[in-house]
């Protein structure tokens, strides 16, 4: 991984010249003065006392220059650079020990956090958040993006699989009797079986004009005749008899097709008598399961355990699954769909909630505060890490480049300072010296 790209001189607006003025405008001033003095062209006590100050600004402009270089580079050069200069590459090590103690046990120190979190309001800050329009749709929109990823995982078949257990646990402690008893008593009272007596009688007509019904009837056919020879004799006779005369394939097709008329009448009249029988039995079970009959509700639970036991209820699943991811994605593409304005209303809802009760506000505070706390109690240490990563990625040249960048300007005013400080107090003791000795003058 790569550090930050390097400073260069461009990017440095700390780096003023006032330093480099000073040193050079005191230079310039001893030089000139010397050679003033040279060439006879000054002489007196003022001009001694300037020349003096000008010297003692040139040095004490060198000496600042000198102790401001040697932070940030090796003086004279790289290759034969002078004891205790390029201080901050060589105590790179110390300095970022010691900025990562101080930012993890000073600045963010546990009882630091602790103080500065005791005035943070999370509601607060929630609420002025989310109260501009522009960031609710923000929001919403993470909102559907995070449903839009959920939504790519409905159709694995661990989610399939995880629906099918649960529904067949469901489904094996469910006690069905008494409540599916009243409800099937309340829709044969409301009429609603109509339908269904229409789709069986429909369904049975079709098989039976189909001829699918013909080898069943003529094997019942057989079988009541051999019924009725096993009586006694004279039966027996009959039958034989009968058997000379008797053609089952043609009774049983001519009794298919009566039996595919009546049927069909049964689909066509919804005053059927059998409709009304079948009402009839279907309202005795159903009132049989509301009491609790013992023998109704085996069957059922018989019938609901070979449902459970039976029932491919992964593949239906699975395909109600694809299907509602299908949907899902869609409705979540559109900004303007049901679901995007559920999302926000819902949203809106519970940040109106939240506006108006002051208890949960305290308790939302409080929960985050404490845990903002404890994780950086428990992790503290990452803090020191963090800064010391930091630091490491750096190179020497990138530290030193930051560093100056930060400084360098104040920096500069202390070579300011260096050389307007040293031509007064060069000038200051060549006043003490004219007053003390006067010969001098």
């Amino acid at each position: 991984m790569s550090g930050p790209a390097p400073v260069t001189e461009t990017l440095r607006p700390g780096r003023n010249r006032a330093g480099s003025i000073s040193l050079l405008a005191a230079t310039l001033g001893f030089a000139g003065m010397e050679a003033a003095r040279h060439f006879g062209l000054g002489a007196g006590t003022g001009w001694s006392v300037l020349q003096s100050g000008f010297e003692a600004g040139m040095v004490g402009g060198c000496a600042d220059w000198f102790a401001v270089s040697a932070l940030f580079r090796p003086i004279p050069s790289r290759r034969f650079a002078l004891p205790h200069t390029d201080i901050i590459a060589r105590s790179r090590a110390k300095l970022s020990a010691g900025i990562a103690d101080m930012v993890q046990n000073r600045w963010l120190s546990p009882e630091t956090l602790a103080e500065h979190l005791g005035r943070l309001s999370a509601s607060r800050f929630i609420l002025d958040h989310l109260a501009v329009p522009a960031t609710r749709v923000q929001l919403v929109e993470v909102a559907r993006d995070l449903l839009g990823r959920f939504s790519g995982s409905l159709d694995a078949p661990e989610i399939a699989g995880f629906l099918e257990r649960a529904l067949r646990d469901q489904l094996q402690g469910l006690e069905l009797a008494p409540t599916f008893g009243r409800w099937l008593e309340t829709r044969v009272a409301a009429g609603d079986t109509g339908g269904l007596w229409d789709f069986l009688a429909s369904s049975l007509a079709n098989s039976a004009e189909q001829g699918d019904f013909q080898a069943t009837i003529r094997q019942m056919l057989i079988t009541a005749v051999a019924a009725f020879k096993g009586r006694g004799l004279w039966e027996r006779i009959k039958g034989f008899a009968g058997e000379l005369f008797f053609d089952y394939d043609q009774v049983a097709d001519s009794l298919a097709g009566a039996l595919a008329r009546g049927l069909r009448a049964v689909q066509q009249d919804p005053r059927h008598p059998l409709r009304a029988k079948l009402d009839e039995q279907l309202t005795g079970f159903a009132h049989k399961l509301a009491c609790g009959d013992p023998e109704a509700c085996a069957a059922l639970e018989q019938f609901q355990r070979r449902l459970i036991e039976h029932a491919e209820l992964g593949p239906v699943l699975a395909r109600n699954l694809s299907q509602f991811q299908q949907t899902l994605r869609t409705e979540l593409q559109d900004a303007t769909g049901h679901l995007s304005c559920l999302l926000d209303r819902t949203l809106a809802n519970l940040l109106g909630e939240l506006r108006q009760e002051p208890e949960t506000q305290a308790r939302l505070d409080q929960w985050v505060r404490r845990s903002i706390q404890e994780l950086a109690t428990r992790n503290h240490g990452v803090i020191g890490e963090m800064v010391a990563g930091s630091l490491a990625k750096l190179s020497d040249g990138d530290l030193v480049a930051q560093i100056e960048q930060k400084v360098g300007g104040d920096l500069q005013f202390i070579r300011l300072n260096g050389a307007v400080v040293g031509s007064l107090v060069g000038m200051l003791l060549t006043l003490v010296k004219l007053a003390l000795s006067p010969g001098l003058r």
